[in-house]
């Protein structure tokens, strides 16, 4: 019975683990490996910790001057090793878009012809003279000063 009950944990077990992809079963045992050596760390920790000293130099701090150097490296770093959504992917390398509204470069396959019917042109070109007239009225107002 202690037999039976084992084979149907392992069972389970097994179940569970194929249900998950290989990039979610890494990360699950990379925290584990964390979590057992964390568990054999002291709870004090000294100025000589080794592993907290690496932690606190790799973090990305906002104010950083070298911070978009620093993400630029870690980007490098990570492009050619798990194969994830931060590997390499091809880009555009035609002729400059026209701009959008929301910064979006054009796809990689995308031949450089403009299919639109004209409505992002409008919405930029209302964005951009909304503040032309309001940096024209200000300059109108305080002309005389």
């Amino acid at each position: 019975e202690a037999e039976l009950a084992r084979l149907e944990r392992e069972r389970e077990e097994r179940q569970v683990r194929s249900n998950k992809g290989a990039r979610q079963r890494d990360l699950e045992d990379l925290e584990a490996a964390e979590l057992a050596a964390a568990s054999s760390m002291t709870v004090a920790r000294g100025i000589d910790d080794r592993h907290l000293e690496a932690l606190r130099m790799a973090e990305i701090r906002p104010d950083d001057p070298m911070a978009a150097h620093a993400w630029k490296k870690r980007e490098e770093e990570s492009a050619g090793t798990d194969g994830g959504p931060s590997a390499a992917r091809p880009t555009y390398k035609g002729p400059q878009a026209k701009p959008n509204r929301y910064g979006l470069r054009p796809g990689y396959r995308w031949d450089g012809i403009e299919r639109g019917n004209g409505f992002e042109d409008r919405v930029l070109e209302k964005l951009h003279s909304k503040g032309h007239k309001r940096e024209e009225a200000y300059r109108w107002s305080s002309a005389d000063m």
